[in-house]
């Protein structure tokens, strides 16, 4: 058994854009590099929503990156640039990443909504926009051996 990722992001202006981007890149390396990371990818969708996708090993694996240093720094500033955030995790069956079909459903159905400081309606309300999915909308994120 392997654990899914999925999270959702939609920045509430584009003045945090840039931060985001950084923070993005400061993030991916040290996931590249996670003990129990198995792949990921990360999808750029319309509105300023961005979708992250990652299959570890195990929960403790999943939960060790999450409580990382590089990933807990990010997660407080979250709260402040985004509208809209979302969190869901299953088990699966394999290590091959699902489709961002199957990601929508499973974040519509028992997605975790993040604490925020502004929310937009669609937020309170628990609804997601499908996100539109494309090659060059998507980034692969493979692990890197050290």
């Amino acid at each position: 058994m392997t654990v899914v990722s999925v999270t959702r992001l939609r920045l509430r202006s584009v003045r945090f854009l840039l931060r985001l981007h950084w923070e993005t890149w400061k993030i991916r390396r040290s996931l590249q590099k996670a003990p129990g990371f198995l792949r990921g990818k990360l999808l750029v969708d319309r509105k300023m929503a961005f979708w992250t996708m990652t299959i570890w090993r195990d929960v403790d694996s999943m939960l060790a990156f999450r409580d990382s240093p590089a990933h807990a720094a990010v997660m407080p500033k979250v709260g402040l640039w985004c509208d809209e955030a979302s969190v869901v995790h299953w088990e699966a069956e394999t290590d091959q990443l699902p489709t961002w079909k199957e990601a929508y459903r499973r974040m519509t159905e028992s997605g975790k909504l993040s604490p925020l400081k502004i929310k937009s309606r669609d937020h309170e309300a628990h609804r997601f926009r499908k996100p539109v999915v494309s090659k060059s909308r998507e980034t692969p994120i493979q692990p890197r051996m050290t």
